[in-house]
Formats: structure tokens, sequence, C-alpha cells
């Protein structure tokens, strides 16, 4: 694929991750520390703690084509993007476009932009967080549960209102300006998703996949309570503790926040689906 052919893209890699998976992605947290106290206690939560790895299963053959590379889109009043090396501030600043008031400077991170990008939605096709050169700032404040290690611990409700201005943000993103601008990075995100060394599909089929794999966290009614085995809280339940970790995150940031979260990638993987794709010479 030429970089003329190419030439335009790069934010579902953002919005997927920008929950996402991402995305969710302001999100993404890792296990988090907590000491024992009363009956509702809050435990700060470390700044990177890796999550346990945990299996995967097999992926079933697919039934439908592989999503594509997607066609580009011609901007005449844009040039090209910059280099790779070289696009951290117009790739960083065409990101905080997405909400007014400079509201994801709080969030975004502002070096190595695509790439660090590319790498945590490559991650979250796969279900995992990423924890190490992630591209959103981890969620500030306290985790909250209730209860002991006598009587058993929950996750709060209170615990999923951490969420709450991260996730306003990314369902109020303008859908089609999200898309124009993955249209118009993806020849970097192409780039930087080579890199990787990946050969055997695109950034825009691993996009989806990591779409998907957010949308099908189950969702849980409830109180949903928690293990401390050791170290680290865990869900009680065995089926919980061994999903993806994108999916426990959508467990913990909570049912409304996930319901909306959900709603937004939906209507990104439906206009995501629909662009035209690059022809073959």
């Amino acid at each position: 694929m030429s970089e003329q052919q190419s030439r335009h893209g790069w934010i579902i890699g953002i919005i997927v991750v920008i929950v996402v998976a991402a995305a969710a992605y302001w999100l993404w947290t890792g296990e988090e520390k907590k000491k024992e106290v009363p009956p509702t206690k809050i435990i700060e939560e470390p700044q990177s703690t890796p999550e346990p790895e945990t299996l995967e299963q097999p992926q079933e053959q697919a039934t439908t084509p592989e999503p594509q590379e997607p066609a580009p889109v011609e901007e005449p009043s844009r040039e090209p993007p910059p280099p790779l090396n070289e696009s951290d501030k117009a790739a960083y600043d065409d990101l905080m476009s997405l909400a007014p008031d400079n509201a994801l400077s709080r969030w975004l991170v502002n070096d190595e932009v695509i790439r660090k990008w590319v790498a945590a939605v490559n991650s979250g096709a796969r279900g995992n967080l990423i924890h190490k050169h992630r591209p959103l700032k981890t969620i500030r404040g306290p985790i909250v549960v209730t209860g002991s290690s006598i009587e058993g611990y929950q996750l709060s409700p209170d615990n999923y209102r951490r969420y709450d201005k991260p996730v306003r943000l990314f369902a109020s993103m303008d859908t089609d300006t999200a898309v124009g601008l993955y249209q118009y990075w993806y020849p970097r995100l192409a780039q930087a998703y080579g890199e990787l060394g990946m050969r055997n599909k695109t950034f825009h089929q691993v996009v989806i996949e990591a779409i998907d794999k957010v949308l099908a966290a189950p969702e849980v009614e409830g109180p949903i309570k928690l293990v401390r085995p050791s170290v680290y809280f865990k869900f009680a339940d065995p089926k919980l503790e061994k999903l993806p970790g994108v999916q426990k995150l959508m467990i913990r940031m909570g049912p409304d926040n996930a319901a909306r979260v959900k709603e937004k990638l939906k209507e990104l993987k439906q206009k995501l689906e629909a662009m035209p794709v690059q022809q073959p010479e």
C-alpha cells in the first residue's frame, strides 16, 4: 500500500483505545493495590501494576471477510501527515481537538503518540491492557470497596464514579470527526503497526477486533464480590476472573459507564465498516 494510496487515517485506534479500548484507554489502570480497613475502605491504586495474564480461548474461524485497508480520503486543505518520527505534536493536537477547552490534556500522553496508540490497540485486540508505554494517563483517585476479610468484599458503586469523566468525554466525541482523523492518520498508524512485526493482518482489522473484544464484555447484575488471596483484589466469580483484561475493566467501571462506552463503540464500528476500502492496484 503506497503512502499516496493510503493517505489518510487514524482515530479509531485513538478512539478505541480512548476507551479501549478503549476504551477505553483513559481507563487503563492495571490491578489495584489495597489495604485492609473497615466496612467502606478506600485503597490507593498504584500507577502501574500488571494484571495477571489469562489464557485466551482459540478464536473461531471468521465467517465474514476481514476488513481491508481503508481507502484514502482527499483533504485538499491539509498536507499529508508528517513523518512518523516527527508526528507527535500534530497527532497530539488533532487528538486534543476532539474535546473542547483542552479537556483531554488531563488524559493524553504527548510523546510517541501514534506508536503508543497502535501498541495499545494491538494489545486490546487480544483482550489485554497495556501497562507500559500507555497512550493515556492512569486514572487518579482511590478505588472503593465495601466489606472486610471476615464478611467478604464487594466492589462499591462509588468506585464507578472514578470513570465518569473520561467516559463522558468519549461518549460525547463527534464520531464523524474522529473517523475523519482516523482516515487522515492511517498511513502513520499502518507504519507504526508494521514496526511491531505484524504481517498477517492490517491495522484496520486489528482496530475492529479491539472494538469487538470490548463489546463482548458481559453485563454483570447485582453486587460484584471480590476476594483477596494475596496482595490484589480479584473477582470472586472464577468466570469473571478469567475474562480478558479489557472486559474486566468494563466491569470495574460500572454498568452505566460500560453501556455508554459500548454504545459509542457500536457507532464507531458501523462507520468504520462502511468506509470505502483500498482497491488493489
